[in-house]
């Protein structure tokens, strides 16, 4: 299988950088091209019962802005080591975002962190990590951020 293009999909989190350096790595090595994409979530609201009313499209528009901002940065970081690179930023569920995009781009490769919840955390937010592993029509290489596998638990006993 020949690599040439990978997404990498971003939240800006500590896991998704870590997973986008390892993508750059990929790249790098394998004279791969990227697709950088952020997802931003459809804004669910309940109405002005549980306090001020919010101007959702503005909220959603902001997001995006930013996002877009962000991601035009690692671009451009991407480009000056090299490594041909487009940035995108969509509205929707992350992982069928995230799908879209790797079908739409004809992407190789998908990496993507995932930050190892398990439990009830799991049960309730679910993993974009996991339900793409499922449904991605390629390969997917998930990376766990160093904060997985009981590290936040450590994290914490080391401040005691």
């Amino acid at each position: 299988m020949r690599v040439r293009k990978i997404l990498a999909p971003v939240d800006f989190s500590d896991v998704s950088k870590e997973a986008l350096e390892a993508a750059t790595g990929l790249a790098k090595q394998l004279g791969a091209r990227m697709v950088v994409l952020h997802a931003v979530e459809p804004v669910y609201f309940a109405g002005t019962m549980f306090g001020p009313e919010i101007n959702v499209p503005q909220l959603v528009e902001e997001q995006r802005r930013a996002a877009a901002s962000a991601i035009d940065d690692i671009v451009a970081r991407l480009k000056k080591k090299e490594i041909g690179a487009v940035g995108m930023v969509e509205t929707g569920v992350p992982h069928d975002v995230i799908l879209r995009v790797a079908d739409e781009k004809k992407c190789d490769l998908i990496v993507v962190g995932t930050h190892g919840r398990s439990g009830v955390t799991h049960f309730l937010l679910g993993s974009v990590a996991e339900k793409v592993v499922r449904a991605a029509k390629c390969p997917v290489m998930t990376l766990r951020g160093k904060e997985g596998a009981g590290g936040a638990k450590k994290k914490a006993a080391k401040k005691r």
